[in-house]
């Protein structure tokens, strides 16, 4: 096996790397059951207490006052 070769061996090694990670990381994989842990917390939005009455303010009205 020439130099040559093992590079090639290896630059192409590390693509199919890269490409199966990114096929991960964005989802794709999880219809073979491997993918990122979903991060999601619905349990946060039922424990808000009148989210309507939150306003939001500039820091130059918070210095006026």
């Amino acid at each position: 096996m020439s130099s040559k070769s093992a590079w090639r061996n290896l630059a192409l090694l590390l693509l199919l790397a890269n490409l199966v990670f990114w096929l991960w990381s964005q989802g794709f994989l999880r219809e073979v059951g491997m993918g990122p842990k979903l991060v999601q917390e619905p349990h946060r939005l039922s424990e808000q207490i009148q989210p309507q009455a939150l306003t939001i303010q500039d820091s130059a009205s918070q210095e006026s006052k």
